[in-house]
C-alpha cells in the first residue's frame, strides 16, 4: 500500500543521510528543523563554522572530507548526493520524504532544544535590516522550543509573537 511505500523511502532516505559525513548530517538536520526550504543567509547564522561541526568519523570514504571548512561545499555535497536541491538563494529538501527522515534522525529529546537553538541563533545573528525578515522564523523555531525556555525569556517570545501577529 502507499503508506508502506512512502514508509520505506524514509527508511531509506535516514540511512542515506547516516552515511554521509558527520558534518554534513549535522547541518541536513538543522535545515530539517527549520522546513522545507532555507536561504543561505540562514544558514550562515544558524551554522556558524566553528561550532559543533568539527565532529570526525573515520573510515569513511566520501567525496567532501568532515574537516572541509566550507559550509556550502558540504551543502553542495548533499546536492550531488540527491538530498537537497539549491537555488540562486536558497537550499530546500530534494522531496518531503526526506525532510521528514532528516527530522526523524534528531532524538525526540534533541528537537526543542534545536529549535531553541535555531531560533536564538537567529535571533541574534540577524541585522536590523534582516530582522523582520526572520521574525517568522525565530518565532516558530521559539515556539517550538519553547519547553525549553525559561520563564524570564518567555515575555520576550511573547513580544515576538505579539510583533510577528502585527
Amino acid at each position: 500500500n502507499a503508506k508502506e511505500i512512502i514508509d520505506d523511502v524514509g527508511v531509506l532516505m535516514a540511512e542515506k543521510i547516516r552515511q554521509l559525513p558527520t558534518r554534513c548530517q549535522y547541518a541536513i538536520k538543522l535545515l530539517a528543523c527549520v522546513g522545507s526550504k532555507c536561504n543561505k543567509s540562514v544558514i550562515k547564522m544558524i551554522m556558524p563554522e566553528e561550532e559543533g561541526l568539527h565532529d570526525e568519523q573515520v573510515g569513511k570514504k566520501r567525496k567532501i572530507s568532515d574537516t572541509s571548512d566550507d559550509l556550502f561545499s558540504m551543502l553542495n555535497f548533499a546536492v550531488d548526493e540527491g538530498i537537497l536541491q539549491k537555488d540562486l538563494e536558497n537550499y530546500m529538501f530534494a522531496h518531503d520524504q526526506i525532510q521528514l527522515a532528516a527530522y526523524s534522525l534528531i532524538p525526540e529529546n534533541e528537537r526543542g532544544p534545536m529549535h531553541k537553538l535555531i531560533g536564538n541563533l537567529i535571533l541574534t545573528s540577524a541585522s536590523d535590516n534582516e530582522e523582520n525578515d526572520v521574525l517568522f522564523l525565530v518565532v516558530n523555531q521559539l515556539n517550538r522550543g519553547i519547553a525549553f525556555i525559561h520563564e524570564e525569556e518567555k515575555i520576550e517570545l511573547a513580544m515576538l509573537n505579539l510583533r510577528a501577529g502585527e
